[in-house]
């Protein structure tokens, strides 16, 4: 009845779907026991509403909805002042904040919205979400103008923390003992002189290094990233990221770690030619359980790359940049498991060679603008290839023959410009 419709590269389910008939009988038993309302039907003392693309009405008023607890909507919001007692909101649209509309929803325990807040209003934001006692789960990734006061660090039952990039992480020293998902905040200057929050249960997390911050932030990152043994999801975004960052060989996370992204910041291409660091790249440095990797114009792309391809769990593997003039090789039983390869924006990747044996079990190919990038040797290698995507400009029509030739065996092969 329950029907898993799609998994991520671990195994672990994404999205289910249940049958037709297990779903009307559900919105029968929710509506019969009034469990769940969907609007506009009738609204009778309902605790739990859901609005679909529909503008509310003045039904939404009143006694009727004094009860709600729970509010989801993907179209316009009502005025959500008069649900005092209101628990879980979640609104896909942009929304106005105002401190009258907000200020009244203190037992808030899951807040989803995209907020638009006023250069006027932001003091009253920052005591409207710190002031929420019972929050756990704070997702305002679609709010770009909000700077989270420290106000909300002391709220010791946040679980979840998800923002857009704009606000500072957790003050030096805090301990967040519930805290699971931390990710869009910034690193703190602080954390070099006073350490970092203490964040031992955390499974998933983003940090972004400021440009003004350098490379005196690295080590209290590597500091911060050792006291975390459950550390699932790692996603790091900075200027000229060094090798120590992704040595995992002295963590304790290293077993469980399963999701990397690199995203570094720094286009200085001279400064970036110059060496990071010491650490010569080798198989031990990696995760051994690693699936997905996404490496964003990392500079040290050349050396780390044999390394990879000899991870022996990955799966998914994201290569974006850099601009430096470059050649790629797979060689025989490299990328034994990968079951995806996106090489995107790798413009000076002149020459790309698979050896027969490698990536055997490959079945999604996206080549997306890598301008200087021919027909690659060996793509007849692939044999359990099912899609080519080849997004370039100036492919010539020789060219797109050579590789629909090649690729006879691929059931899908798509040539488009970008």
């Amino acid at each position: 009845m329950i029907q898993v419709s799609s998994r991520d590269y671990g195994g672990s389910i994404i999205w289910c779907r249940i049958h037709d008939l297990l779903h009307d009988l559900a919105i029968r038993k929710a509506r019969d026991e009034n469990f769940l309302v969907a609007f506009p039907t009738k609204v009778d003392d309902v605790r739990r509403l859901a609005i679909h693309d529909r503008e509310p009405s003045r039904e939404l008023m009143g006694s009727a909805v004094s009860n709600l607890r729970s509010l989801w909507c993907r179209g316009k919001a009502p005025n959500v002042s008069q649900f005092t007692h209101l628990k879980v909101l979640s609104n896909s649209k942009t929304v106005d904040y105002e401190p009258d509309k907000f200020g009244r929803l203190s037992l808030l325990r899951y807040v989803q919205v995209k907020l638009r807040v006023r250069e006027g209003d932001k003091d009253y934001f920052g005591k409207f979400i710190g002031g929420m006692r019972f929050l756990q789960t704070l997702d305002l990734r679609k709010t770009n103008d909000c700077d989270l006061p420290d106000l909300v660090w002391n709220i010791k039952t946040l679980r979840h923390v998800l923002l857009a990039g704009n606000s500072l992480g957790p003050p030096p020293s805090i301990d967040l003992t519930n805290l699971q998902t931390l990710r869009g905040v910034k690193a703190r200057e602080s954390w070099v002189a006073q350490g970092s929050p203490k964040l031992a249960n955390v499974k998933h997390l983003g940090i972004y290094v400021p440009e003004a911050q350098g490379g005196v932030q690295w080590d209290a990152i590597v500091t911060l990233l050792n006291t975390m043994k459950y550390l699932v999801y790692f996603e790091l975004k900075g200027p000229n990221i060094p090798l120590k960052i992704i040595d995992m060989r002295h963590f304790l996370f290293c077993c469980r770690l399963t999701f990397l992204r690199l995203s570094d910041t720094r286009y200085d291409m001279e400064k970036s030619a110059q060496p990071l660091n010491q650490i010569v790249p080798d198989v031990g440095m990696l995760p051994k359980y690693l699936i997905n990797l996404r490496l964003q114009d990392i500079k040290y792309l050349k050396d780390l790359f044999p390394v990879v391809e000899k991870l022996e769990n990955l799966r998914y593997l994201y290569l974006h940049g850099p601009k430096l003039p470059l050649r790629l090789c797979c060689s025989a039983r490299g990328f034994g498991k990968l079951e995806q390869l996106d090489l995107w924006y790798l413009e000076g990747l002149e020459e790309w060679e698979i050896e027969e044996g490698a990536m055997p079990m490959l079945k999604n190919l996206d080549v997306f603008r890598c301008l200087a990038l021919r027909v690659p040797l060996g793509l007849q290698y692939l044999t359990v290839l099912q899609k080519l995507k080849w997004w370039q400009n100036g492919t010539s029509e020789t060219e797109e023959n050579e590789i629909r030739n090649i690729c006879k065996h691929v059931p899908s092969v798509v040539f488009s410009p970008f």
